[in-house]
């Protein structure tokens, strides 16, 4: 099975005083083919390091949030070829999206960690 997973829309930077838009960015070939993806909404992590098992590796696309409402959700993940580092810790309601278009790079190992016990999240990875 093949798949693509791609971004569509924009990114908008509008003064919130003016009302002018200051910048406005289309995405464009922002896409990833693979064989699999996989995702989840409404997973819960606590506060011990938890790996993610990969159905696919390097994983090419890869977008979580924090969901839960006033714990932080710490991301560590090791590219290909890398090494393992902690990439951004999540307020409640961020996210953060990679979206890697070169044949064979991406991630190979992502871990969560939380604030606190039961901080949930959702994700979505291809590749």
């Amino acid at each position: 099975m093949g798949t693509t997973v791609s971004l569509n829309g924009y990114i908008q930077a509008t003064d919130s005083i003016t009302g002018t838009v200051a910048l406005k960015r289309l995405f464009q070939s922002l896409a990833t083919t693979g064989t699999i993806f996989v995702e989840s909404q409404g997973g819960s992590v606590g506060t011990s390091p938890t790996s993610l098992t990969l159905a696919v590796s390097p994983v090419q696309f890869f977008y979580i949030k924090n969901t839960h409402a006033n714990q932080t959700l710490t991301i560590t993940w090791t590219p290909n070829g890398g090494s393992s580092n902690p990439v951004v810790t999540l307020e409640p309601g961020s996210a953060i999206i990679l979206c890697e278009v070169a044949t064979g790079a991406g991630i190979t190992a992502i871990s969560l960690m939380a604030s606190g016990a039961s901080t949930t999240y959702e994700f979505l990875y291809s590749g």
